[in-house]
């Protein structure tokens, strides 16, 4: 017969060590028994990417534990930080900034393995999050999950939609929260960064109680962090952060090759200056990297045993963010602004264009709040049916997400052209106003076009599912375990911007791509664990999910309805005691979010090199302030309804090896093919396809010049990427306390996307890890070096930029336990103050979803028990 395994050494280990490791893999169970009937019932648990209970803590797919201890050590202080710093974030991950719209400045993503941040589901207990309103609710904001309600993080390295089913492409990320605590806890964690601004302070309370019948807990948590300018990281006047839309008009006739402005003004005007042909504006003395923001959370967590086989779970949380951040002043540039050779405004005597930014309303300033409430309440429980222990478990899920985000200062076009039409707006000075007065005339004027743009996000969801689990045969020579389950959601989208922006008359901001949209889904899904002799498992997977859609497009209600029935085949063999051997095989799938398939026509301004222009015509040397990188052109969005869903294969191979019981190690190979990949089509592709200026995607005007750009939505890109991960954990205990090193490290053995190959290329390290060194007294001293490495990269392309090298960021961390009530913290980021940047001394010329560009971070905490 089968006999119960129990945890191996290792793990055993690994969980009671987390206090002084950065980073823990779970490790495998050895397969140590004793005789059945001497040996005490082991309870059974459910890991992350299965839904069969296992004695084990390893199954077929790798996962990486990350606990609330080790995080503690690590010098990362929020959820986003500790998943950016992972290594398995390959290419780094979304991090806002000021000058994003739609609430993206306010967020943070995760992008596993490089297939972006729709393509990695991230859980909390199990369950789905809400997703972020401008992307369609594809990805989810990590900055909105509270630190102090992590218990640990577990990431599964594998695709599992055979598990969860849709966006768990490259992997899942499985927030668990805090479900067990007696007493009162205090937190206090403060930082502040070398850079000027960016000082945060977070406050975290926790109460809990414990009986025999059940438990309960409530945490609470502020935190708010100080805005950082992009001043006080790359300093004033920072090459590339001007713009020819300056606070001093520029003219160009429409006979005439060349600019003209009034040069009294340039240069006496604040943050203008004479280039080239035109006069500048340094936006970037104004504009805001990182914005200041404001959160709130609460969590409570209620178990209670109805009966001793019926047990009620519920778990109630809201958070709430307010985040300010600020982007230059506006340009007026979604409409053509001309002036009459006749205006009496008009001192150069002809007809022509006039380009200029609105300086005197202010910059644009945004506001982002967000909340989310979100109730989850369910029964689990077991009966005896047929000989056999069942466990089933039935749950509900009612989560409401809404983002509102307020553009000031942004200018209506229409306005401003009447306001040149009837002769009062000076642009050029005519009236020879000093500058002072000159401003004040216009800013007078301007205010009537001052606009505020309004975006709104609302997200209603609901999910009922259920599921029933146990051992279905076992005999002499194999024990097998299956699950199955349903699961109904349905979904309620909105998006909406204010009609001004979305009429296309407002510059300065984003608008049109309004959303009115419900899904439906159904699932169905079975699992299946068979228990072969000589420690040999073969698992299985099968779900199957529906949907249906209906969308307004603006033109038109449009539905879809589309399914998929992904398999998961796994298998792990133990040859010895310490050894397991592992592979799994399986399919995946991404469901067209609601923006992807119903947004109506938007409008952005991503910046591109036009190739056309600056090189086919030659323009490249006399027009340098155009042609350069950083240049901006309207760029039209619209929603495609006859989208497909995405689909992906993946296939791990690995090893868990327990050389010692105090030396354990994990290697793993990982190979993703994906396809039908979803892109909104590249402005640069669409640039360097339109090799004679006549593409019907984008509009130039006479001189070649791009008036717009039309994009969107397409089933078209392919990405294949195989790599290995590494994992290693050595404990040496010592007469004055134990000392540790964990190792984590993943290499990229190959990215291709579209028959390019990127692994190692700019933007694209081929190599990530962290180090950490730790050591404990066992009574109240711990500490923690932890060393971030990002490889070099930057071979072929983007040669116009720097090449990248070698990033290594040490992270120094000492805590003291003071007294059985008083734990206290405090370390220093990023010790020898390292930022990689691939074009040095340009205005934000470095990837902060790779590298911090914070400087050297001071860090205090304080915990206090009771």
């Amino acid at each position: 017969m089968f006999k119960n395994k129990k945890l191996s050494l290792a793990v055993k280990q690994s969980l009671l060590i987390t206090s002084v490791m950065g980073v823990t893999t779970s490790l495998t169970a050895n397969a140590q028994t004793t005789e059945e009937n001497t040996e005490a019932p082991i309870e059974k648990i459910q890991v992350t990417g299965s839904h069969i209970k296992r004695v084990d803590l390893e199954s077929v797919s790798p996962v990486t534990v990350i606990t609330a201890e080790s995080i503690k050590l690590s010098g990362d202080t929020t959820v986003a930080d500790v998943l950016r710093n992972s290594s398995i974030n390959t290419f780094g991950s979304f991090r806002g900034q000021s000058g994003y719209g739609s609430g993206a400045s306010a967020s943070s993503e995760v992008n596993l393995r490089g297939l972006g941040a729709g393509a990695t589901l991230v859980l909390m207990d199990g369950r789905r999050l809400p997703g972020l309103g401008y992307d369609g609710g594809s990805s989810s904001d990590m900055s909105m999950i509270p630190m102090s309600i992590v218990e640990r993080i577990e990431i599964l390295r594998d695709g599992a939609s055979a598990i969860y089913g849709s966006d768990a492409v490259a992997g899942v990320i499985n927030i668990i929260t805090k479900k067990e605590f007696d007493g009162v806890e205090f937190g206090y964690n403060f930082e502040d960064p070398s850079v000027d601004g960016g000082n945060s302070s977070q406050y975290n309370f926790a109460a809990g109680l414990t009986s025999d019948r059940g438990s309960i807990v409530f945490i609470a948590e502020h935190a708010n962090t100080q805005e950082v300018t992009d001043v006080a990281v790359n300093g004033d006047f920072a090459d590339g952060s001007y713009s020819t839309y300056s606070p001093v008009a520029n003219f160009l006739g429409d006979s005439a090759d060349t600019f003209a402005y009034n040069t009294d003004l340039c240069g006496e005007v604040t943050d203008t200056s004479i280039e080239s042909d035109r006069c500048g504006y340094y936006y970037g003395n104004s504009t805001w990297l990182y914005g200041a923001s404001e959160k709130n959370s609460i969590m409570t967590k209620i178990a209670y045993e109805l009966t001793d086989s019926i047990t009620f779970n519920s778990r109630f949380s809201a958070q709430q963010t307010s985040t300010d951040t600020r982007y230059a002043a506006t340009p007026v540039s979604t409409s053509s602004v001309t002036i009459d050779s006749d205006n009496a405004m008009n001192p150069y005597g002809e007809d022509g264009n006039i380009y200029f930014r609105t300086a005197s309303l202010g910059t644009r300033d945004t506001t982002t709040e967000k909340t989310t409430f979100e109730l989850v309440t369910g029964l689990e429980g077991y009966s005896s049916f047929a000989g056999n222990d069942w466990d089933w478990q039935i749950n509900y899920q009612r989560t409401n997400a809404k983002e509102e985000v307020f553009n000031y200062n942004l200018v209506n076009d229409t306005v401003v052209q009447d306001l040149i039409d009837t002769e009062q707006l000076d642009l050029f000075n005519v009236q020879g106003l000093s500058t002072e007065d000159w401003s004040s005339y216009n800013a007078e004027l301007l205010d009537l076009a001052r606009h505020t743009g309004t975006y709104q996000s609302t997200q209603k969801r609901d999910i009922i599912d259920a599921s029933i689990s146990g051992e279905v045969f076992a005999n002499d020579f194999m024990r097998v375990s299956a699950v199955v389950g349903a699961e109904y959601s349905h979904l309620d989208f909105e998006q909406i911007s204010d009609p001004e922006s979305g009429l296309g008359f407002i510059s300065g901001g984003s608008g049109g791509d309004d959303v009115y949209a419900t899904r439906k889904r159904q699932s169905y899904f079975t699992e299946v664990a068979i228990e072969l002799p000589h420690d040999v498992e073969i698992s299985g997977a099968l779900r199957y999910d529906g949907y249906e859609l209906e969308g307004d497009t603006g033109a038109e209600i449009s539905t879809a309805d589309f399914s998929d029935t992904v398999p998961k085949l796994g298998i792990s063999w133990r040859p010895s005691e310490s050894l397991l051997l592992r592979a799994s095989w399986g399919e995946a799938f991404r469901t067209p979010t609601m923006s992807e398939m119903f947004a109506s026509i938007s409008y952005s301004f991503p910046s591109a090199y036009d190739t056309y222009y600056c090189d086919t015509q030659g323009n490249a040397s006399s027009d340098t302030s155009y042609c350069s990188t950083t240049q901006q052109h309207l760029t039209y969005y619209g929603g495609n309804p006859n989208l497909k869903p995405e689909n992906s294969e993946s296939l791990t191979l690995g090893l868990v090896y327990d050389v010692t019981d105090d030396f354990s190690v994990e290697l793993s190979y990982y190979q993703y093919d994906y396809e039908n990949k979803i892109e909104d089509i590249d402005v640069d592709d669409l640039i360097a396809a339109d090799l004679d200026g006549t593409s019907s995607n984008i509009v130039r005007d006479s001189n070649g010049q791009i008036l717009s750009i039309t994009s969107g939505y397409t089933n078209y890109a392919q990405v294949k990427t195989s790599g290995l991960d590494l994992t290693a954990d050595y404990r040496v205990p010592t007469s004055i306390g134990e000392f540790g090193v964990n190792l984590e490290l993943s290499h990229v053995i190959s990215y291709e996307e579209e028959g390019i190959e990127w692994s190692g290329e700019l933007f694209y390290p081929d190599n990530r890890g962290n180090v950490t060194l730790d050591w404990n007294d066992g009574d109240k001293w711990t500490a923690s070096w932890r060393t971030l490495f990002i490889g070099s990269h930057g071979d072929t392309y983007y040669d116009y930029y720097q090449y990248a090298d070698n990033y290594f960021k040490h992270n120094v961390t000492v805590s003291y336990q003071v007294n059985e009530n008083l734990l206290m913290s405090a370390g220093i980021n990023n010790v020898t103050d390292e930022l990689i940047e691939y074009d040095p001394g340009v205005w934000r010329g470095y990837d902060d979803a790779l590298y911090d560009p914070l400087g050297r971070t001071l860090n205090l905490r304080l915990q206090a028990s009771f």
